[in-house]
């Protein structure tokens, strides 16, 4: 059986979403800042960043999409199949292609100025963004920038579904063979085959390889939810979880794996080095998300409601978050300043003008359903 549904066995989903949204925000102030490509640049970087930001992108993207398979349990625990997909039309579809609309351009117009490869007008970079929209799979859509999170979950939604519903009252085998502490950890075995098989198949940034390793979380969280008992060893397995996540991205650190992430995110590709950190990246992003989730569980200010207003600007704020973000650092970067002092202004700033324009927008009736606020 799943997790009853009342509100005290729920909230600490929902400030486990807002949470993770925050992380995404603090994940992307520090983008300018560290030595990987991005859409902005600082002339600067720092390699202590770069390592926080390989801590950090390992295993905070899988941890949202867990969070996400999560609330596809919760979507689907009433509703049909064909319901089901509505619901993730509204939420996901219709807010995807609104902010991929408005704000994509922009965050366009910004990245093609700050690199020096446009010195045009703003509307003219608009129409040579629309000039041509084609991308490669999985995406489907060129620049989608942090929106790709977004055109991943509405296919988890249609591919997941079938499996969902092949799952419900069949978790009797696995949850068995959870009930041993630290056994929770086991559901990192099946998974580090297909990763190392999977994750550096050539392609694309956001190719079918990460594709698949964010899909296999993503199930995962509909899964730890759809069985108390799952749930259960889950918050007791916490600090296995932990141990488990921080040893292995200390052991990947201490091998070079900052290096080799360095060079491999570029151009993924298999090799011997591949061999060994794959498995050490799937097992450091499975503890890790077991020790979150585990004392998310377990925090009693995580077991109370959460503010409806923050539950509702959620969405509106991780949509609106990196085109200001972006438009704050494209001035912020051309300082004559270290990054400390750039940072203390980017963050801040970032922060509350996002959060303003979150508030505004999940405030909005009709315009908040755009921006994927759940009717009430």
């Amino acid at each position: 059986m799943g997790a009853e549904g009342r509100g005290e066995r729920l909230w600490f989903l929902d400030w486990l979403r807002v949470l993770a949204v925050l992380g995404v925000f603090a994940f992307h102030t520090l983008r300018p800042f560290d030595d990987g490509d991005w859409h902005v640049k600082n002339a600067e970087t720092s390699e202590g960043i770069s390592i926080g930001i390989t801590f950090l992108g390992l295993w905070g993207l899988a941890f949202f999409f867990m969070i996400s398979g999560c609330a596809a349990w919760l979507a689907l625990r009433w509703r049909t199949a064909p319901q089901f997909l509505r619901e993730r039309s509204l939420r996901l579809l219709v807010p995807f292609v609104v902010a991929y609309v408005l704000l994509s351009p922009l965050q366009y117009f910004i990245e093609e100025h700050h690199k020096g490869r446009s010195t045009a007008a703003f509307l003219d970079d608009v129409r040579t963004f629309f000039g041509d929209l084609g991308g490669d799979a999985p995406l489907w859509l060129r620049d989608t920038y942090h929106l790709w999170f977004l055109v991943y979950l509405i296919q988890f939604a249609v591919l997941g579904l079938p499996l969902f519903l092949l799952l419900r009252g069949q978790t009797d085998w696995i949850a068995r063979r959870c009930r041993r502490r630290g056994s929770i950890l086991l559901l990192a075995v099946p998974l580090v085959p297909i990763h190392l098989l999977l994750l550096a198949a050539p392609g694309p940034e956001h190719g079918w390889g990460e594709f698949v390793f964010f899909f296999d979380f993503f199930v995962v969280g509909y899964l730890v939810m759809s069985d108390e008992r799952l749930l259960a060893a889950v918050r007791r397995d916490a600090v296995p979880g932990l141990l488990l996540g921080a040893g292995a991205f200390v052991l990947g650190v201490v091998t070079g794996i900052i290096d080799f992430l360095d060079g491999w995110w570029p151009a993924p590709g298999y090799s011997w080095a591949y061999l060994w950190y794959s498995p050490l990246i799937t097992l450091a992003v499975w503890g890790w998300l077991v020790a979150v989730l585990g004392l998310g569980l377990r925090a009693p200010a995580l077991q109370r409601p959460l503010p409806p207003t923050l539950a509702r600007a959620a969405m509106p704020y991780f949509i609106v978050h990196q085109p200001v973000i972006l438009a704050i650092a494209y001035v912020v970067v051309t300082w004559d300043a270290g990054i400390g002092p750039k940072y203390a202004v980017l963050l801040p700033t970032a922060f509350a003008l996002s959060a303003l324009l979150a508030w505004l927008l999940s405030s909005l009736p009709v315009v908040s359903q755009l921006f994927g606020v759940k009717r009430t």
